[in-house]
């Protein structure tokens, strides 16, 4: 699922090609050997789990972890709340690694505040701020993944990619006007300042405009809009490849983080989207066994 954008409805605090049309199928960054492919997540019709969060939970020599996959749900009335909200109380967590990166100012939010700003991350470190418990990102820095992304892939595919993804959104129907306002800073500060080329021709709207219907052999519109061409879930071409490859980058970076965690602590919880999770999972009894 995708990583908070800095531009998005979090935005005020925290900082988520022609091979698709031509029959060819690009290379993926590899994943991290034994998890599930993104293709055969035991998901429903909707996308989701049986359950949200979906719950891993092992207790082993001392060591007790709970990883919870969960959707990014900006709805405090959410169901999946409560639920994640009993995990905390019962394992008391020492540490919340969490996805993305979050500023101090969540910590001090009431709890609709928090959803309502930084969805399921704003949750949990508002509950990792209520049991008086350390938070941490456990996802890969942005200038890693961009600079593994473009060892990869064409720039112009990884702008059109990233400003989908972490931009426009992976909604049905998305606001491109808002997009359209937003994308000089986006490019700038999210893009460029995270090693992202920085291109002339890229600094405005009308140039990514140019670019994604060069990457997609459409132009842009709400008409056009097709989010499953960014979907790891989906084979829909070189950019859904692109997609699983971001993933592999950052679920990667997920493992060592839950490795470097259950060394220094005794009680753990992950809060991650669930895609990440149910791919993760085969390989996560492995980690306590290190």
């Amino acid at each position: 699922m995708k990583r908070t954008s800095p531009t998005s409805r979090i935005a005020a605090i925290v900082v988520g090609t022609l091979c698709a049309f031509t029959g060819s199928h690009a290379t993926e960054i590899e994943a991290v050997t034994g998890t599930r492919s993104y293709l055969e997540l035991p998901i429903d019709a909707s996308g989701e789990p049986h359950a949200l969060p979906y719950i891993w939970e092992r207790s082993v020599r001392g060591k007790h972890i709970v990883v919870l996959g969960t959707r990014h749900a900006f709805d405090p009335t959410s169901p999946m709340y409560p639920r994640i909200e009993k995990v905390f109380s019962r394992v008391r967590p020492q540490l919340v690694l969490h996805e993305s990166e979050a500023p101090a100012e969540l910590k001090s939010m009431p709890r609709d505040q928090a959803i309502k700003v930084g969805a399921d991350l704003g949750f949990a470190v508002h509950l990792a701020s209520k049991h008086g418990a350390a938070t941490r990102s456990a996802d890969a820095p942005l200038r890693d993944e961009i600079n593994a992304l473009l060892g990869m892939y064409s720039p112009q595919d990884v702008l059109v990619f990233l400003t989908a993804q972490r931009l426009i959104g992976n909604v049905k129907a998305p606001n491109l006007d808002s997009a359209a306002a937003e994308y000089p800073e986006f490019f700038a500060r999210y893009l460029v300042g995270n090693g992202f080329p920085a291109r002339v021709e890229w600094k405005t709207w009308s140039g990514f405009l140019d670019a994604y219907e060069n990457v997609t052999g459409q132009p842009l519109s709400p008409g056009t809009w097709d989010r499953d061409l960014f979907s790891p879930i989906k084979r829909t071409g070189r950019l859904s490849d692109l997609a699983r490859s971001t993933n592999a980058v950052r679920d990667r970076h997920l493992l060592t983080e839950i490795r470097r965690a259950l060394r220094d602590h005794d009680r753990v919880v992950v809060v991650f989207g669930s895609w990440h999770v149910l791919a993760l999972e085969p390989v996560l009894e492995g980690v306590l066994k290190q």
